[in-house]
């Protein structure tokens, strides 16, 4: 058996996080942190995944729209994902009550 300072479980979005946070903290430290990131499934994303059935079909497996106002957590997908892989779209929406 394995020992570590930190276990992450999970490769989705908040433990791939949690991962890239610290090995940018660990290149600071006298004694870097062994962590370990695990999770059940083959390959990283979790819910952020899509899936292909044996037919071809895709499926989202959860939501796949992120509505961020921080630029270093921008920064951390547009290094994980590529700049090419995103579609930025501006939110626009109008709640109408009473003629106004």
């Amino acid at each position: 058996m394995e020992s570590v300072d930190i276990l992450i479980v999970g490769a989705g979005p908040t433990g791939l996080g949690a991962a890239s946070r610290l090995a940018q903290h660990n290149t600071k430290l006298k004694t870097p942190l062994d962590f370990l990131l695990i999770d059940a499934a083959p390959e990283a994303g979790g819910l952020a995944c899509t899936d292909t059935t044996p037919q071809g079909f895709l499926f989202d497996l959860g939501g796949h729209v992120i509505f961020s106002h921080f630029q270093f957590f921008d920064d951390l997908l547009t290094e994980a994902c590529g700049s090419d892989s995103w579609n930025e779209h501006q939110r626009v929406s109008y709640v109408w009550m009473r003629n106004r």
